[in-house]
């Protein structure tokens, strides 16, 4: 029985454990086959959201390159369909399988402050379940304020212009043109340069970011298009007309920026709401006046002289050359502790004397140093010229020019901290000119010097001349984006020769008679039509003044900003006359350009957004985008 029995036991319990093993591989099984569908499943899931992204940012890309080949593709209003149910390539040249497309463009943004126009692009990718990929690319015009170096041409009057004598510029260079390398000392160019022809000389330029050629152009605005800047300017008091319209050496009219502390310090000029500008328009026949031309004779040399001390132990004043041998001079001479004939031989002094002295200085039209010219008759009291140079004078209206009055109201700060003058300073910030939109307006030709707390665009239908340095109240290089000028003309701008900024000879040596021997302006500076350009570049000294440790003729061009020109005007020559260029760009000027800039119309990618797909509709989604003022 027992030995009938066990086999019995034996086969019932094999079996068992094959039953077992045969339901854990099943199951096994089944998980592995549920668990290898899910993963196809959520591959393909995957898979499918790649390609209606792909989809979308390529249909982005395609109404972005529409919109730099074709201006009118963008309406005014609302939206345009670029593609509908359209299909997207992809990298085989095959369309991406069960996936449509709808692209739709229009404008977008606020202009308030800027020249040009903002656009939305918007990319709805789908299939035919229903599943959507919605995305929203704003993009914004590239403001020529972006460049440090533009051109047009690379010729000036049929000339061509070089890179040479160690020239260094940083930021990006464009050109519609060759591009010329002495190789004469070379240049060296540290951010991306293009063309859209060659580079000739390219072994003698070092490109630390490389360089491309042959690039398709970009074309300048024409002024047509910059009239809308007049009636900005009209808003906030700064709409004016210049009696010339020429040459630089006819300008009458000059810009003076001035940034002053309305704080208890008295020595902080960096508040937003700190920055002024004055308006001088010289008499007619005046201009060598405001400018400040050199001369070689004593009874013109009106803005040059020297100071002297008018009281024991007192400060200097300043007494121009013209009016030294008055007689009250040599009594105020003697005031301030000359012997009768100390003051005699000052008085009747030459001209080389005079400006030998080391206090010798000179000034632009219509500063205060400039007291005794300005009131040089009838109409003025014997005290009133007899004030000399002093900091704290101010002539209104003088004998060869005026100061235009602000006609708004003055801020009670002002009045307080510059008594004389707070009734001709224009405000910058628009918390005290709540009418600007940071714009000055000048139908004419403008001369431009000072020291800028602000954002502000110059645009004058002539001539612009720099008659001294041009800075900002916070530098630049500090990379604080606090202070922006823009320049705009309609012809050229000019680096001006005139007894301030170009170094003079007296009895055989040159020398300056400004508080630096370089030059330098902060800006972007646009001359629509001609050049950016010095006066006289090719004649004047030879080594009047080194560059960073090498002879040259004037010295260093210190630019901060950038310089876009219609055809290249010249700083220097490859000989040594003139400048040697040092020119660095304000990496703020690509993302705060100043004031309704000019743009080259090309559009780049400014915000990237995605879009909701459930609640998305195209007609209320443009409705919210409509640009504003």
């Amino acid at each position: 029985m027992k030995n009938t029995n066990l086999p019995r036991v034996r086969r019932g319990s094999a079996l068992l454990t094959v039953l077992l093993i045969t339901l854990a591989i099943s199951a096994l099984a089944a998980s592995s086959i549920y668990l290898s569908g899910n993963a196809t499943l959520m591959a393909s899931s995957y898979d499918r959201e790649r390609e209606f992204k792909y989809a979308s940012e390529a249909a982005l890309a395609i109404g972005k390159s529409r919109l730099n080949y074709d201006p009118l593709a963008l309406p005014d209003t609302l939206y345009s369909t670029l593609l509908s149910e359209g299909s997207i390539l992809g990298a085989d040249s095959v369309a991406l399988p069960g996936v449509k497309v709808n692209l739709y463009i229009g404008p977008s943004g606020s202009t308030s402050g800027q020249f040009g126009r903002f656009a939305s692009v918007v990319a709805e990718a789908r299939d035919g379940s229903g599943a959507r990929f919605v995305r929203r690319l704003e993009l914004a015009q590239e403001s020529f304020a972006k460049y440090a170096y533009w051109s047009n041409s690379e010729t000036n009057n049929g000339d061509v212009i070089y890179f040479a004598n160690g020239d260094n510029l940083w930021g990006p260079v464009w050109s519609n043109d060759v591009i010329h390398i002495s190789s004469s000392g070379g240049a060296t160019f540290h951010d991306e340069v293009g063309t859209a022809k060659t580079i000739d000389g390219v072994s003698n330029g070092t490109f630390v970011k490389g360089y491309a050629t042959n690039q398709r152009k970009i074309v300048l605005p024409n002024n047509s298009k910059l009239s809308k800047l007049a009636g900005y300017a009209t808003a906030g008091n700064f709409n004016f007309t210049a009696p010339t319209s020429g040459a630089a050496s006819g300008v009458r009219v000059r810009l003076e920026f001035v940034a002053t502390d309305l704080g208890t310090s008295g020595s902080d000029s960096t508040g937003v709401d700190e920055g002024f500008v004055k308006i001088y328009i010289a008499d007619s026949g005046e201009s060598d006046w405001l400018r400040a031309d050199w001369t070689s004779s004593a009874s013109s040399a009106t803005n040059c002289g020297a100071s002297y001390r008018t009281s024991s132990g007192g400060p200097k004043k300043f007494f121009p050359v013209a009016i030294h041998n008055n007689s009250w001079v040599k009594t105020l001479l003697q005031a301030g502790g000359m012997t009768s004939s100390q003051a005699n031989d000052t008085i009747n002094a030459s001209l080389n004397t005079i400006l030998s002295k080391g206090t010798a200085r000179c000034y632009l039209g219509g500063d205060p140093h400039l007291v005794a010219v300005e009131r040089n008759s009838s109409s003025f009291t014997n005290s009133q010229k007899q004030k000399a140079g002093e900091d704290t004078t101010f002539t209104a209206n003088g004998d060869r020019g005026h100061w235009v009055k602000y006609p708004g109201t003055v801020d009670s700060r002002l009045k307080t901290r510059r008594p004389l003058d707070a009734d001709y300073l224009f405000p910058i910030y628009r918390g005290l000119n709540p009418g600007t939109k940071g714009v000055i307006y000048v139908n004419g030709t403008v001369g431009l010097s000072g020291v800028l707390r602000g954002r502000i665009t110059v645009y004058a239908t002539g001539t612009i001349v720099l008659l001294d340095d041009m800075r900002y109240a916070t530098d630049p290089s500090t990379g604080r984006c606090a202070d922006i000028l823009g320049v705009l003309a309609g012809a050229d701008i000019t680096v001006a020769d005139n007894s301030i900024l170009g170094p003079q000879s007296v009895n055989g040596n040159y020398r300056n008679f400004d508080d630096t021997k370089d030059v330098f302006i902060h800006g972007v500076l646009m001359a629509l039509n001609t050049s950016f350009q010095v006066e006289n570049y090719s004649s004047g000294p030879l080594d009047a003044n080194d560059c960073e440790g090498n002879d040259n003729g004037r010295g260093c061009l210190y630019l901060n900003g950038g310089v876009i020109q219609d055809s290249r005007g010249p700083v220097g020559t490859t000989n040594g006359y003139g400048y040697t260029k040092r020119y660095s760009y304000d990496r703020c000027a690509l993302t705060k350009p100043p004031p309704y800039f000019p743009t080259t119309g090309r559009f780049i990618d400014n915000r990237y957004y995605e879009i909701d797909p459930v609640r998305f509709n195209v007609n209320s989604l443009f409705a919210r985008l409509v640009p504003g003022q």
